[in-house]
């Protein structure tokens, strides 16, 4: 297509955009909207992903050694569980580490209640044992917990089990509301576009009468459904870009400890690509769609 062609189809979208104001409005509006709450699903997406990775990292088996069990005995339970399958990493915690983890920790400001177990420590030597198969967690737990000495196998598959399911449905969740907001959209679009033919259904026919192309007929109309559609796509990334930044701000300022959100660098780029795409396609094929269906050329 010709330069001065490629202008004259955008200079035709902008004024269409311009003289059916309210409508194009109220297209920009409502696909904002649909994109918002895709980013919504998005946002929620990722985090939940994030959040199960860090679960999937942390993922440890706690194994509690017999109190009666010796310091030589404690150091071959660990050989042991070294040996075993799909152990990526153990770490010793001893029994005095735990004692004084509970006097900062626990009993910060109560240390008193504590007197004497320097002398008589009642905690249990423990390894933390990292696999590098979270999914072979409950076989390696089994196999830790036959080694003689091991007094309690502490294993959390059950909650990084919860995790990955609840990842798994969100994401299917999301394209499924993906879908019906795309459908929601390019029917508002589309009848914007069917507003605007009608509107100029006298001038689309005098173009076909002196031989104007299909082709050029219908460009215009496709760019003002890509212009409101991009246009939609920047206010609705502004809005929950903007609202994801407060949420983190809100999060640090509360000391929200449980899990760490993702950063904007994480989010920013997702939402971004993720409503310019939608948008754009949004107002393109409801565009087409519309022409194809109601432009009598």
């Amino acid at each position: 297509m010709k330069l001065s062609k490629i202008r004259y189809a955008f200079s035709e979208a902008r004024k269409s955009i311009v003289r059916n104001g309210l409508m194009s409005f109220a297209s920009l509006f409502t696909i904002a909207c649909c994109l918002l709450i895709l980013g919504v699903f998005a946002i929620i997406t990722v985090n939940v992903n994030h959040v199960a990775d860090q679960i999937k990292d942390q993922c440890e088996i706690q194994v509690y050694i017999n109190t009666q069990a010796s310091d030589q005995r404690v150091d071959e339970i660990g050989d042991e569980i070294e040996r075993i399958d799909n152990i990526k990493d153990i770490t010793l915690v001893t029994k005095e580490e735990t004692l004084e983890y509970a006097k900062k920790e626990m009993f910060a400001d109560k240390e008193d209640m504590l007197a004497g177990f320097d002398e008589d420590n009642p905690f249990a030597d423990s390894y933390k044992v990292v696999l590098m198969d979270i999914k072979s967690t409950a076989e390696a737990a089994d196999r830790i917990g036959k080694i003689e000495g091991v007094d309690t196998v502490i294993n959390k598959q059950d909650v990084v089990n919860t995790v990955l399911s609840l990842s798994g449905t969100v994401r299917i969740f999301s394209v499924v509301i993906m879908v019906i907001l795309l459908m929601i959209a390019m029917v508002i679009i589309s009848n914007t576009v069917k507003l605007t033919v009608f509107n100029r259904r006298r001038e689309i026919n005098i173009m076909k009468y002196i031989g104007a192309t299909d082709r050029f007929i219908k460009v215009p109309f496709v760019l003002e459904g890509f212009i409101i559609g991009f246009l939609a796509a920047v206010v609705a990334f502004l809005v929950a870009g903007g609202g994801y930044w407060a949420l983190l701000k809100y999060t640090e300022n509360v000391n929200f400890n449980i899990v760490e959100l993702a950063g904007m660098n994480m989010i920013a780029p997702v939402i971004a690509i993720l409503f310019v795409v939608f948008g754009s396609l949004i107002g393109v094929i409801g565009s087409a769609v519309s022409v194809r269906k109601h432009l009598q050329v």
